[in-house]
């Protein structure tokens, strides 16, 4: 008798357990079929042998152009940049090009993606711009945009394997060439580690639940300051005295390397910035207006808080020394946009301004998560200093 019930017992977790491997199973096979995935950089990209790579249209909010934007929308103005112009971490109608195109009347096409830099944004102007194509604003991203293997991985692709079009613009405006020795595509999973990192890269019902339960832990933080934790491990996170949100010691680091003039390939690109921005320029006899909006990082940020407060003594003296750098690197901009004569915003004072704002009200500027890339209220920031560069070009009027 008790060992028929034993025998029972067993055959009903065997079926329980068959059932649940079978519903976890097609459940899986359900969202890889419904969802995007894998969610890769490689996986969700085009290539294109003269901006590097488009976005894949499987993606939501891709256009058959392979670039986020409504169906519809026009080409008289345009936006190009990385993506803090596509806008990470908001949807569509927040980023930037759709703020602006909304506060102008006007239609505002994003040409920003992920991974390009100012290889891409060349191209871009040459080969994007349609016959009724009067504007363009080029969203520069200084701490990215010189570096080829953190995250200009288009511009890595484009020097390794250059098109006609670009033999003909290296001739042309005497372009530096430089190799990275390793390869382009870096991996984008490469700030992630451990076994669970890994099972939620190949396990597509793992990584739903894993983004749902940050999406419902984010909707009941609100974006606010200090709700949830950051960080857990050690010395991960560089953090503020003031309630400042943390910033990745990883994030200033590459950041560091990114606008370090001794690594070659970056000297090489600063090199380029010069001849790209005259050619940009002279786009305005062609009837196409240029401007350059000047992006700040996350650390740039809030180094500029501490600054403002005179408080810079109370930070890490490293982090210190480290934004010195790239405030430097801001002038250096700055004098070649002059010289050039090209119309230029730089959107700090913006992100400024968004960041007190958020701090009074208890908002986040930035995740808490290690994300260079700012929420909502960045991106309006980013907004009214595109709208600023508007009025200084005088396109409106």
């Amino acid at each position: 008798m008790k060992a028929g019930m034993q025998k029972n017992l067993f055959l009903k977790i065997c079926v329980v357990a068959v059932a649940t491997l079978f519903t976890l199973v097609t459940a899986e096979f359900i969202v890889r079929y419904a969802t995007v995935y894998p969610n890769t950089l490689a996986s969700n990209r085009v290539f294109d042998e003269n901006v590097g790579f488009r976005a894949s249209q499987k993606i939501p909010e891709i256009d058959s152009h392979g670039y986020r934007n409504e169906a519809g929308i026009g080409r008289e103005w345009i936006a190009l940049g990385d993506s803090q112009t596509f806008g990470n971490n908001v949807r569509s109608a927040e980023a930037w090009p759709a703020r602006l195109g909304k506060a102008i009347g006007k239609d505002v096409y994003n040409l920003g993606l992920g991974g390009y830099g100012l290889l891409s944004y060349h191209a871009l102007l040459n080969l994007e711009r349609h016959p009724e194509t009067k504007a363009a604003i080029v969203a520069l991203y200084p701490t990215n945009d010189f570096e080829l293997f953190y995250a200009s991985d288009a511009d890595c692709l484009i020097l390794n394997n250059p098109s006609a079009f670009w033999q003909e613009e290296r001739e042309r405006l005497n372009l530096e060439w430089p190799a990275y020795p390793v390869g382009c595509l870096h991996d984008d999973y490469d700030d992630e580690s451990g076994i669970y990192h890994r099972l939620k890269q190949n396990i597509a019902l793992l990584a739903l639940t894993h983004d749902g339960l940050e999406t419902i832990a984010g909707f009941l933080g609100r974006q606010q300051r200090r709700k949830f934790p950051s960080w857990s491990a050690p010395g991960e996170a560089l953090t503020f005295p003031d309630g400042v949100d943390p910033i990745s010691r990883i994030r200033i680091e590459k950041h560091d390397r990114s606008i370090d003039r001794q690594v070659p390939e970056v000297a090489a690109m600063w090199k380029n910035l010069r001849p790209l921005l005259e050619s940009w320029k002279a786009k305005a006899q062609d009837g196409l207006d240029v401007g350059v909006m000047v992006i700040p990082s996350r650390e740039r940020v809030i180094y500029e808080y501490f600054a403002r407060q005179n408080s810079l003594g109370e930070l890490d003296p490293g982090f210190v020394e480290s934004l010195e750098k790239q405030v430097a690197l801001e002038a250096e901009i700055r004098s070649i946009l002059e010289q050039v004569q090209l119309p230029f915003v730089f959107a700090l004072e913006d992100t400024h301004r968004a960041h007190l704002y958020g701090r009074q009200r208890n908002i986040l500027t930035y995740p808490r998560r290690n994300d260079g890339h700012p929420l909502s209220l960045g991106y309006a920031a980013y907004a009214s200093a595109a709208r600023r560069l508007v009025d200084k070009m005088g396109l409106l009027q």
